[in-house]
């Protein structure tokens, strides 16, 4: 198989147009490996076109002039200051020899065997209100910190039922049908 190298002039489609010069034919035979052509030199590129730009148009009818910046408006007052007394504040724990001290325990199941416990100690769990004067309406203040249950006893010592009200977890009211003294024990 023989390959020809194309030359000037050909009007193959491989070589028609700005190609540029190309160098001379080389035939090489087949199986045979010969020099290849030098390459030619590329054709001149043309010239840019020149030409002026046009002017910007008018601007169209209703473009009138834009307005103004409005002023901000003033800064507002800051409000008064809150008016009022912090409360006290509690009493520190008390101090333990072996244990817990006074810190806050939600549960003693994680105590030690033979550990006293001085947390939860009865001034702190529980508290004994006494009526010295008869009333249908009972305002007791406890000071536990939480929910206590109640049971209230007249002073023949029978146990009696009101209706109770929490006003806080350190307060609450019980109300009875009949005026009467006694005690309530909370817990």
């Amino acid at each position: 198989m023989t390959r020809v190298v194309h030359v000037v002039g050909c009007s193959c489609g491989q070589c028609s147009g700005s190609q540029g010069v190309q160098g001379p034919t080389i035939v090489v035979g087949s199986g045979q490996g010969g020099a290849r052509g030098v390459q030619g030199t590329q054709g001149v590129q043309g010239a840019t076109g020149t030409g002026l730009q046009g002017a910007q148009g008018p601007i169209g009818p209703g473009g009138g002039a834009q307005g103004t910046q409005g002023l901000q408006g003033a800064q507002g007052l800051q409000g008064a200051t809150g008016i009022g007394t912090q409360g006290t504040q509690g009493a520190q724990g008390d101090p333990g020899t072996q244990g817990i001290s006074g810190t806050s325990l939600g549960t003693t199941d994680d105590l030690s065997e033979g550990v006293t416990n001085l947390y939860f100690t009865p001034q702190r769990v529980a508290y004994v209100h006494t009526q010295g004067v008869a009333n249908n309406t009972w305002v007791i203040t406890h000071n536990l910190h939480f929910y206590p249950n109640i049971t209230v006893q007249d002073s023949a010592g029978n146990i009696v039922e009101g209706e109770i009200t929490y006003t806080n977890s350190d307060s609450l009211t019980v109300t009875f049908a009949t005026a009467f003294s006694g005690e309530a024990y909370l817990s």
